[in-house]
């Protein structure tokens, strides 16, 4: 056999060498699938998410129309029937009061009831996280369901909060505020609770991408 043919068998030999180093080390730190670590591309998605809210949230759309019923079903709930008018700069105000509404109190008592439910010895409310571990199908998926919901708030509520500062009344930034609560509340959870992985997803690509693109529009326009 040639010198460059046991070069070749050598530096063949030190690559699979090195790779089942590699991956004993990663095995070492917690990886059982190596290949799972791709997923971390899936980031890339809610930015080339962007362009497809911006074309869904237009003006005079589909979405701005739901938004502004949503406000103004929002607004008659609020005045016990007295009212459905809400002002331009209100409706943020609006959707924030159902985005609240939802993450804190529906969702939560969604999750407590999952606990109650999902468990022999019932829920125990001195120490209801404990118990998690324990949950499994849609007593896990309640609980899941709202977790997800108080993670994805405080990007809604920065957003929404610089729209107002910064742009009050903006009809643009108010559809992909509404886009983004709209996936959230009226997709993302039905889905999460029904077990159905697709809607789901989608819904959680476009809610994400809304407030993305949000913070990118206000970030071209100066703070005063």
């Amino acid at each position: 056999m040639s010198s460059s043919g046991n070069n070749a068998d050598k530096a063949q030999a030190k690559a699979h060498e090195a790779k089942d180093t590699f991956l004993q080390k990663l095995r070492a730190d917690g990886v059982v699938h190596p290949q799972g670590l791709a997923f971390a591309g899936f980031g890339a998605v809610f930015l080339a998410a962007v362009p497809l809210t911006s074309w869904v949230a237009q003006p005079a759309g589909l979405v701005e129309k739901a938004v502004n019923g949503l406000c103004h079903s929002i607004a008659y709930i609020g005045t016990a029937g007295a009212t459905g008018n809400v002002s331009q700069t209100g409706k943020l105000a609006a959707l924030s009061t159902l985005y609240i509404a939802m993450t804190y109190a529906f969702s939560g008592a969604g999750s407590a009831a999952g606990s109650e439910a999902g468990l022999e010895e019932g829920r125990d409310n001195n120490h209801p996280r404990s118990q998690v571990q324990n949950l499994k199908g849609l007593p896990l998926r309640l609980y899941s369901a709202h977790y997800q919901m108080l993670e994805m708030f405080p990007g809604f509520a920065l957003s929404a909060a610089l729209a107002q500062t910064m742009a009050p009344g903006d009809q643009t930034l108010i559809n992909l505020l509404g886009l983004h609560v709209i996936s959230k509340v009226f997709v993302h959870y039905p889905a999460y609770l029904f077990n159905l992985g697709t809607p789901r997803t989608l819904a959680h690509i476009v809610a994400t991408a809304s407030v993305i693109n949000v913070a990118l529009r206000l970030a071209k326009r100066p703070l005063l």
